[in-house]
């Protein structure tokens, strides 16, 4: 009878790209990425070009449901955003998303640059520069 409860989901730890350290989840939403032509399904998906184009009729935008953009917390580096992508075995694999990455999610802003609507004076004093 050992083990008794191993049906509930082990916590699965996640550690920062830079120092190593263990990341937090934040509760924010999952930024899923989406696919637009076949050619992107066979290349991300790892499957036939056969499959992509059905895949592609069928739903002319993919959502892949295995793979997301989310905020971490490290507490050396503060706040991360992370692609996390679960495999095959049910393993998670966390890393850096990269410009293409980004432009594949919906309702995200870049991080590296500002929001749009807000002004480079509200910008440039949010951020205590030139006061």
């Amino acid at each position: 009878m050992a083990r008794k409860r191993s049906r509930y989901k082990e916590d699965r730890h996640f550690y920062c790209p830079h120092c190593q350290g263990r990341l937090w989840r934040l509760g924010s939403p999952k930024h899923y990425l989406f696919y637009q032509n076949a050619i992107e399904l066979k290349k991300e998906l790892n499957i036939s070009s056969k499959k992509a184009k059905i895949l592609n009729t069928n739903y002319p935008v993919y959502v892949d449901r295995t793979s997301w953009i989310e905020e971490f917390f490290c507490p050396n580096d503060g706040n991360l955003w992370l692609l996390v992508s679960r495999k095959a075995d049910q393993n998670l694999s966390v890393h850096l998303p990269d410009r293409k990455d980004w432009n594949r999610t919906t309702k995200t802003i870049l991080p590296d640059r500002p929001n749009p609507s807000v002004s480079e004076f509200t910008y440039r004093m949010s951020r205590n520069k030139n006061r």
